[in-house]
C-alpha cells in the first residue's frame, strides 16, 4: 500500500464522526495539507500530513501526554526513505529525542487507527537523553519487525556492542559505535548512516525550533546538518 493511501485513508477515518475529531484540508503553493486534531479523556494528537506535488512529503505530530509532558514528531519522504524525528519535552526543555530510518513500502496502516501510519519494519531507530546540557545517546537498535517483534539491541540495558553485524530478512547490517553511529546496510535498498553519539544544547534547541515551527514542512535538511553530517 502506497504512503498516500495510507493518508487517504487516515483522513477519510478522520472524517467520520466516532472519535471527537476535527479536521479541515488547505493548499499552501505546493502543499496539499490535511491537519487532523484528536481529543479524548486520554490524549491528545495534532497532525498535519503534507503532500508535495500529490505525493508523500511530511508528516507532523504533536502529542499530549498530560502531567506537561509533550511530543513532537516530524517524518519525511523522499525516494522511498523515511527519516523520523521525535522530541519528548516539557515545556521549553528538551528531555528526550529518538531518530528513525525505514522505507516507505515498510509502512502499514495503525491497528488502533489513532496513526496515519505505523512503522512494520525500521532499519535503525537511536534514542538520545538530555544529560549536562547535552543530548547523549542511550538505545540503538537494528531490524525492528512489528509483526515478528525481532529486533537487534545494539545499545540497551546490559548491552553494549561497539560493533556488531546482523542479518535479517536478506538485509545485511554492519555497524559501528565509538564517536559517532557508523552503519551499512546491504541489501535491496543500500544505505549508508553517519550519526552522532551526543548533541550539544545548540543543536538540540535548533532541532526543537524546527519541529515546533513551521519551518519542518520545507524538508529535512536542517535535521540533517546536524545530524546526518561527518565531522
Amino acid at each position: 500500500m502506497s504512503v498516500e493511501t495510507l493518508f487517504d485513508q487516515y483522513y477519510e477515518r478522520a472524517t467520520i464522526p466516532v472519535r471527537n475529531t476535527k479536521f479541515n484540508r488547505n493548499r499552501q503553493g505546493v502543499f496539499d495539507i490535511r491537519h487532523v486534531v484528536e481529543d479524548d479523556e486520554f490524549r491528545q494528537l495534532n497532525h498535519k500530513i503534507v503532500l508535495k506535488d500529490g505525493r508523500a512529503s511530511s508528516v507532523w505530530r504533536e502529542q499530549d501526554w498530560g502531567l506537561g509532558e509533550n511530543s513532537l514528531d516530524v517524518t519525511h519522504f523522499e525516494d522511498g526513505v523515511v527519516k523520523h524525528l521525535s522530541l519528548r519535552h516539557t515545556g521549553d526543555a528538551v528531555t528526550g529525542m529518538k531518530i528513525s530510518l525505514t522505507r516507505a513500502d515498510w509502512l502499514m496502516a495503525d491497528p488502533d487507527h489513532r496513526l496515519p501510519y505505523i512503522f512494520a519494519r525500521a532499519d535503525i531507530e537511536a534514542w538520545y537523553r538530555t544529560k549536562d546540557a547535552k543530548m547523549g545517546l542511550s538505545r540503538v537498535r537494528l531490524a525492528w519487525d512489528y509483526d515478528t517483534k525481532h529486533t537487534f539491541p545494539v545499545r540497551d540495558h546490559g548491552i553494549s556492542r561497539n560493533k556488531a553485524e546482523h542479518l535479517y530478512k536478506g538485509v545485511e547490517y554492519r555497524i559501528e559505535i565509538e564517536d559517532r553511529i557508523r552503519l551499512t546496510i546491504d541489501g535491496k535498498s543500500p544505505r549508508d548512516i553517519d550519526w552522532p553519539t551526543e548533541l550539544t544544547g545548540d543543536e538540540v534547541r535548533i532541532m526543537f525550533e524546527y519541529a515546533r515551527n513551521e519551518s519542518w514542512i520545507d524538508g529535512w535538511e536542517p535535521i540533517g546538518s546536524i545530524v546526518e553530517d561527518k565531522r
